[in-house]
């Protein structure tokens, strides 16, 4: 799967692959079908003074997405389900 990356500690980001990843017990897996970029994006991806400050390097970025539950972990709830 293809991955937005903050990998090095300067301005920018990077369109990386990776392996897509196993839910642990307690999540879920979500296959993306749109995403949006947001206030946090813009200062990783300047990379200014809160973001050096807050952001761990290595780290995928993106929390503003919408997709579809395909897989969950032994441990959540039967009232999320897949699909």
């Amino acid at each position: 799967m293809h991955i937005l990356a903050k990998s090095t500690a300067k301005p920018g980001l990077w369109l990386e692959s990776t392996l897509i990843p196993s839910p642990k017990p307690n999540e879920v897996l979500i296959k993306i079908s749109k995403t949006a970029i947001c206030g946090t994006d813009v200062h990783i991806f300047h990379w200014n003074e809160w973001a050096q400050q807050t952001i761990p390097i290595p780290m995928h970025i993106g929390h503003e997405f919408v997709g579809t539950i395909v897989e969950k972990g032994t441990l959540v709830s039967d009232h999320i389900q897949i699909g």
